[in-house]
């Protein structure tokens, strides 16, 4: 019988050597014992506005992200790796958050970085200087996490709104009865 440990948050078993639940994307003890994360100063307009999604990403699926201090939002497709952070010279980012007041706002040149896996989408902060929260929870640098609809980020102190939205299949093309 091959080593378990189960998940602390929703109670499902995992492999043992797992870095995070596979059922609820929650980071597992293994190898992560040692890590501790710091506290930071309150500010409560940063509070999380919690709204639990689905981890399905589909095919056709388009990532939206709403900067929640402009409203502005940001559509993107990809199909395997996406990062996000601001633009330095000729440094850039897949998705350029330097409109939005990046740099005052403390977000790295490449924050974190989308990966699709099968029908998820994985997240990863890269090393940020002012970390990446998940849902208010901070993220271990290099250790993915899932990303699900209506999760809320936190780069620095930009906060996004992640969505995850069904792109419209294109219609069939019929050839037009008038043409001749």
């Amino acid at each position: 019988m091959e080593p378990v440990q189960t998940c602390k948050n929703c109670g499902k078993p995992n492999p043992a050597d797992a870095a995070y639940c596979f059922a609820c994307g929650h980071i597992l003890p293994t190898g992560v014992q040692s890590l501790q994360t710091h506290a930071l100063s309150g500010d409560e307009s940063l509070t999380p506005q919690l709204r639990w999604g689905t981890a399905y990403f589909g095919v056709h699926s388009i990532l939206r992200i709403r900067v929640r201090h402009s409203d502005e939002l940001i559509e993107h497709q990809f199909t395997k790796v996406v990062v996000l952070g601001r633009a330095v010279g000729d440094e850039q980012p897949d998705i350029d958050l330097t409109p939005y007041g990046a740099v005052d706002l403390g977000v790295s040149r490449q924050h974190v970085k989308l990966t699709r896996e099968l029908a998820t989408v994985m997240i990863e902060d890269l090393g940020s200087s002012n970390g990446t929260f998940l849902n208010g929870q901070k993220l271990i640098p290099y250790q993915p996490r899932v990303l699900r609809n209506e999760d809320e980020l936190r780069l620095g102190r930009m906060v996004l709104r992640i969505s995850f939205l069904k792109a419209p299949r294109p219609r069939p093309t019929t050839p037009d009865s008038t043409a001749t």
